[in-house]
């Protein structure tokens, strides 16, 4: 995209970015996430959208309003999850749910999409509310359909697994009278059944003095819940609510979602960077995760049960924990966001992943067997096809769903050139371009790299 802007969101910092096709006019628009408002966090966020016309990026009024207050956005994907060329825009948010605005020909409608779960009271997305901090998609059960999967915080930390009756919470406001935002986590304690102060007498007094004068001791702190302790305040305190801390899988149904939560070895730790492909070229998409947070309080131990971990998915919508013996990924650090690439050109996909205060660490997959790289060729407002939907055809069997992303996962982009696995010599590959068009095209015999442009013409590269 050749364009000049700065981007900026009045009175929040930048977060992730994500690119896509919104209208179908054959021009990228850009999606800008909003993070956190400077001195007011937890407090929503703005987003905006800018769409490309004439060569340049010109904020989209009518779509930024409706994302405006949407959160604290820490991933970002667009993806069309109903199949019609328009992608929907999928958020991650911290201290609340993952939201999906559904595209109505380039206008974003935000969907509280219905979801079921196991064993679950929970009937809709917004009711999942988390420290979700990124968010990709693909095709994990095999059906064409493209499937969420969502970072989160995990179950192995102090703050253990809450419920949907008994949330964490964050109170907010200016409780002291001097002009800046307080915060107080608080929590259902089990025995009592009253919502309580998560932080000590100690800890809250040092930022609120007021609290000591009417707690002296630590007895009398402990019989208190949150309505004690902020008192007149109370009434005027806003709050924020997180109810599920695991990582999850929701399997498009078309008109709903069913949840499950990830393998118990992909809850050891955070879970940040998410990204889908065929690491070992079986013909059934596989999720990588990055892991682990160091920056704790002094009294809580970092978070570094996670060395990133392969999830291997068995085609029908079950995704099993790879060991890093196998794998051979073990970063031990502070991984962040992950990026895929067939790098070498050898047909098998690669993986790179940052850390925090560390070195970014490159993976070359020298045991999948080789799969056919594809480029797209779009038009000159999206050349490299983001946004269109691959896949190969086996005969009478269609391979899984591949879709070209610019901006996932968290905070990063994989490579637009993707590898799709030949688990039998494939006879077509089909392409749904943004804007809801499909070409098709056969593919010669022994190609490993091939070329489609949108009028359906296949070249071999090699």
């Amino acid at each position: 995209m050749d364009s000049k802007l700065a981007l900026r969101n009045p009175n929040s910092s930048t977060g992730p970015l994500a690119v896509a096709d919104i209208d179908g006019d054959g021009a990228l628009d850009l999606f800008v996430g909003g993070r956190v408002v400077a001195g007011r966090y937890p407090e929503a966020a703005s987003s905006q959208i800018y769409k490309h016309s004439g060569g340049t990026l010109q904020s989209d009024e009518p779509n930024t309003q409706r994302l405006k207050g949407v959160g604290l956005v820490s991933g970002a994907v667009f993806s069309d999850l109903n199949g019609d060329g328009f992608p929907e825009l999928i958020l991650a948010c911290e201290w609340g749910p993952l939201k999906i605005f559904r595209n109505e020909r380039g206008k974003l409608i935000e969907w509280d999409a219905p979801v079921t779960m196991l064993h679950d009271p929970r009937s809709a997305l917004h009711a999942f509310t988390g420290w979700w901090n990124g968010v990709t998609v693909g095709d994990i059960d095999g059906d064409g359909q493209l499937d969420i999967i969502a970072s989160n915080w995990g179950l192995n930390s102090s703050y253990h697994h809450p419920a949907p009756q008994q949330p964490l919470r964050l109170y907010y406001g200016d409780f002291d009278g001097n002009g800046t935002i307080d915060l107080l986590e608080g929590y259902t304690d089990p025995e009592s059944n009253k919502i309580v102060p998560r932080r000590d007498l100690l800890y809250l007094s040092a930022g609120m003095p007021v609290i000591r004068t009417r707690f002296p001791t630590h007895a009398a702190y402990a019989l208190a819940d949150v309505s004690a302790i902020l008192g007149e305040q109370f009434g005027r305190a806003q709050q924020v609510q997180a109810d599920t801390l695991v990582s999850m899988l929701f399997l498009n149904r078309s008109n709903h979602f069913e949840a499950t939560p990830l393998p118990a070895e992909a809850q050891l730790a955070p879970v940040f960077g998410l990204n889908v492909a065929d690491m070992d070229g079986d013909g059934r998409e596989d999720v990588f995760l990055s892991q682990n947070f160091f920056a704790s309080r002094l009294e809580e131990p970092r978070l570094d049960g996670g060395r990133g971990l392969w999830l291997r998915g068995d085609g029908g919508g079950k995704l099993i924990p790879v060991p890093g013996q196998e794998s051979g990924v073990k970063v031990y650090g502070e991984q962040r966001g992950a990026a895929l690439c067939d790098f070498n050109e050898d047909g098998r996909i690669d993986l790179a992943v940052t850390q925090n205060s560390a070195a970014t660490r490159l993976y070359q997959n020298s045991a999948a067997k080789p799969g056919l790289r594809v480029r797209l060729q779009g038009p000159p407002g999206n050349p490299d096809g983001i946004g269109a939907i691959v896949q190969l055809v086996f005969g009478s069997r269609l391979g899984p769903a591949r879709e070209i992303h610019a901006g996932s996962g968290y905070w990063s982009q994989d490579s637009s050139v993707q590898v799709l696995a030949l688990p039998s010599p494939p006879t077509l590959i089909s392409i749904r371009w943004p804007g809801g068009k499909i070409t098709s095209g056969q593919i010669p015999p022994a190609a490993r790299e091939i070329a489609a442009d949108g009028e359906g013409k296949i070249s071999v590269l090699r």
